[in-house]
């Protein structure tokens, strides 16, 4: 974008000086990147120029506000030759002050005037120094006008709006700067454009395009050779999780310091091992470059399960033409702990990206956000109840329970029931309380009028190792909860048997598959009992029936039974005393 300004001989010998020293301005402006593309229309003197802004990157669905500011006014004659350059209306009117101010700005020591601050931009043009101009943009960003003053065009771009086409700017030709600010905060999928230098001239219609930075994140869980948002798994069990961006293009986008972060936080039901169990760090490259611990700050909090990864001197990346564009890849493990939730909820890990959005802050703390990007683990369960031949709950019994690459732990598992004695309530956040609801706190409970029972339950807890001998004991309900397990079969065989009750020598299986349902997001768990198809209400387990009988006497069929015998046996050594006793009584007599 260079400007022929003709030297003209009706052109006095002042306006000649200040021609010129507009030309090195415009091509000083021109050279770096903060001025923007302009398109040019035929002229039409009556008419304001008219501007175009376009969104720079497709990534961006914030709503941006734009406020314009002529910074130098200038006049054109029909030869295409500038005059009567002047400070412009969205400037406050220089004064000593000002050019103290101004000479403060590194490698401005020199600007007394106007006339010198154009010099210095014409060297600053000659030795390609961007970051001279960058210093002016945000200097002369602080010595505007009034943002509500009259001489200042305002526009907006809409968070779905990709452009606005309608900007006019009523004070003419000139030299403007552009503010774009997007209000909320963080951002999430936004960024402004550094401070914007234009020219415009006296064509009518400019199309000048943000220089906004909107990197992106995505998250996925490897499954073989496979990336995908979802799986299964059961406790124990260690899942990869892949986070990926790519390299955005920073160059001349007027940022001395740029901020990349990604964070990610994993669901009670996920322990974070890392690379494996002796090294916690993940694995981070950027194209064929894998980082080492000097280049990015990794930090893990136990406390909130949370990952942090900040990359050091990302800026160097951005503009550099061997990365920009290059993919970002951050991959660790994560193992499904004893905690794991087996409803339809699962176990999410959530992952977001934190980026500088604002190049006019130099230190680079202003960010933006990417929206948040889940993956899911799932899990499920099953339940044994131990009966008798009525359906009452039996006590004492023992089970092992087998699975495929399976070994159980027993944990300790509390839950609540509702019982209509129970002392606790549950909130509308999911946690419970033993405070009774009262007329004004009702509205915080799930429901004020249901109550539930603290219980403490044996789970066993199925791990992916070698199966072993584990035996566990129903509890007080007759219940053995099985949590945490993924697709297979599971052998379940009973090893005691209640006192009193026979033991059940069939051994039980429960098979388990898993789909996916893509329409409304949730996993679709199928289980056959023994062979036979079984159907699980929502939310509610699986459940497997073992019925016990009670110990036989013998005879078990027909007979009078070992009673019987026990009472004949007893009238016989009656009998037999007594006819002992007489015997003796007898041989005394005839004596």
């Amino acid at each position: 974008m260079n400007y022929e300004i003709k030297k003209t001989k009706n052109i006095n010998e002042r306006n000649n000086k200040k021609m010129k020293l507009m030309k090195r301005m415009i091509s000083a402006i021109a050279a770096v990147v903060m001025v923007m593309m302009i398109g040019t229309m035929v002229f039409a003197a009556e008419n304001p120029p008219k501007v175009t802004i376009k969104k720079n990157d497709s990534n961006d669905k914030s709503a941006h506000s734009y406020e314009f500011y002529q910074i130098f006014s200038v006049k054109v004659d029909d030869n295409d030759d500038l005059y009567d350059i002047e400070w412009g209306t969205g400037v406050q009117e220089p004064d000593a002050a000002f050019y103290t101010a101004l000479k403060a700005v590194e490698g401005f020591s020199s600007c007394n005037d106007r006339d010198a601050l154009l010099t210095v931009l014409e060297e600053a043009n000659k030795s390609n120094n961007t970051k001279l101009v960058d210093r002016f943009a945000t200097f002369i960003a602080g010595k505007t006008v009034a943002s509500d003053n009259s001489n200042v065009v305002k526009a907006t771009i809409g968070a779905s709006d990709t452009l606005n086409d309608n900007i006019k700017l009523t004070s003419g030709m000139g030299y403007y700067l552009v503010k774009d600010t997007i209000t909320s905060s963080p951002v999430v999928d936004g960024a402004q454009s550094k401070f914007m230098l234009m020219v415009v001239n006296k064509n009518t219609s400019i199309t000048i395009y943000t220089k906004e930075v909107v990197p992106s994140l995505d998250k996925n869980i490897v499954v073989g050779s496979t990336e995908q948002k979802y799986n299964q798994a059961s406790v124990g069990d260690e899942i990869t999780f892949k986070l990926s961006s790519k390299v955005p293009d920073l160059t001349n986008k007027g940022y001395n310091k740029y901020c990349f972060v990604m964070n990610d936080t994993l669901s009670e039901g996920l322990d974070y091992i890392g690379t494996s169990a002796t090294d916690n760090k993940p694995v981070i490259t950027i194209g064929t470059k894998t980082l080492t611990a000097s280049e990015y700050v990794f930090t893990f909090d136990p406390g909130t399960n949370s990952i942090e990864i900040v990359f050091k001197e990302f800026l160097n990346y951005g503009i550099d033409d061997a990365f920009i564009g290059k993919d970002i890849t951050v991959t660790y493990k994560a193992c499904l702990n004893e905690k794991a939730d087996t409803t339809d909820a699962g176990n999410p890990n959530t992952a977001s990206l934190t980026y500088s959005n604002d190049p006019s802050h130099s230190d680079g703390d202003v960010t933006g956000k990417s929206p948040d990007i889940q993956t899911v683990t799932y899990t499920t369960g099953a339940k044994l109840k131990k009966i008798d031949k009525d359906g009452n709950p039996l006590v004492g019994a023992k089970f092992h329970v087998e699975g495929t690459q399976s070994k159980q732990v027993i944990v300790t598992k509390k839950e609540y029931e509702v019982s209509a004695t129970g002392a606790f309530y549950k909130l509308k956040d999911g946690t419970y309380t033993d405070t009774e609801p009262t007329a004004q706190t009702q509205d915080k409970y799930d429901s004020p009028d249901t109550k539930y029972d603290l219980v403490t339950r044996n789970s066993v807890i199925v791990e992916n190792i070698d199966a072993a001998d584990t035996t566990i004991e129903v509890d007080d309900n007759g219940e053995l909860v099985l949590t945490g397990l993924g697709e297979g079969t599971y052998t379940i065989k009973e090893t005691k048997a209640p006192d009193g009750y026979t033991l059940d020598k069939t051994p039980h299986t429960i098979e388990i598959t898993f789909s996916y349902d893509s329409t409304n997001k949730k996993p679709v768990w199928t289980y056959k009992i023994d062979g036979t198809d079984t159907t699980v209400a929502q939310g509610k387990d699986v459940v497997l029936e073992v019925v016990n009988k009670k110990t036989s006497l013998l005879p078990e069929t027909g007979g009078i039974g070992t009673v019987g015998f026990y009472v004949a046996g007893a009238v016989l050594l009656a009998a037999g005393a007594a006819l002992a006793v007489l015997k003796k009584k007898s041989e005394a007599d005839r004596a």
